[in-house]
């Protein structure tokens, strides 16, 4: 009987410390229409593309974050890029950008692709949980 209270107060334990890396998504990897997809429904976000383009040859997008809630938010984001194969083109070297959005804000978030090979975009937005020690 001890020993499956402590595996279960183990268990509760570390599930505590795990990173919630949920959230929103806005995504159009082969380049057709944006699907919008909600991991974590608490999040009262909204994503909506606002357009695409090419400028010099590299694909350009803009999306509006509307932060739904009535107070602060601690966000990030990262955009991935994908080619016509629906491969994802140069994973390496870019990380979440930190976002601050106050109650009821609305704000544009662009992104340029990294090369001339990219069709599809998926932005992914999630909120920063203080981890307590």
């Amino acid at each position: 009987m001890k020993r499956l209270a402590l595996a279960c107060g183990l268990a509760l334990l570390l599930s505590a410390c795990a990173s919630n890396t949920s959230g929103v998504a806005l995504s159009a990897p082969g380049g057709g229409p944006a699907e919008f997809r909600v991991d974590n429904g608490s999040l009262d976000l909204q994503l909506a593309e606002l357009g695409r383009r090419q400028q010099n040859g590299l694909l350009q997008v803009n999306v509006a974050l509307t932060n739904q809630r009535r107070s602060d938010s601690h966000l990030q984001y990262l955009f991935y890029w994908y080619d016509a194969s629906g491969q994802e083109v140069a994973p390496d070297g870019r990380g979440w950008t930190p976002l601050v959005m106050h109650g009821q804000q609305r704000r544009t978030l662009s992104a340029l692709a990294p090369t001339r090979e990219v069709l599809g975009y998926r932005l992914v937005v999630r909120e920063v949980i203080a981890e307590s020690n």
